[in-house]
């Protein structure tokens, strides 16, 4: 009996890491921990996409999440700040996956 597996690619980023760089990019704290809503020393993966559909770079939806939450309103989800670095050429596409610890 086999099992069927399939090889996939991604990019592993730690939490503090990636908490650091959306510091430093939008000048915020961001809680990766409860966007994720994990637990100590799990993963969890999350896609960034430059491009929400051909030749439209992001999201309107995810656009107004940002733009709400720089000025001062709840913070988005995790996978709309990914993608508004990716489109933003701060971080590549693809698939990303954190590592939680503390």
């Amino acid at each position: 009996m086999s099992l069927p597996l399939k090889t996939v690619t991604h990019r592993q980023v730690e939490l503090a890491d990636l908490e650091c760089l959306i510091r430093r990019h939008y000048g915020l704290t961001y809680n990766v921990i409860g966007a994720l809503g994990v637990s100590n020393g799990s993963y969890k993966r999350v896609e960034a996409l430059a491009e929400w559909e051909e030749g439209v770079p992001l999201d309107p939806d995810e656009a107004e999440e940002i733009a709400a939450w720089r000025a001062g309103g709840p913070e988005p989800h995790l996978a709309s700040v990914l993608n508004d670095l990716a489109c933003s050429g701060v971080i590549d596409s693809g698939e990303y996956l954190v590592h939680v610890w503390w």
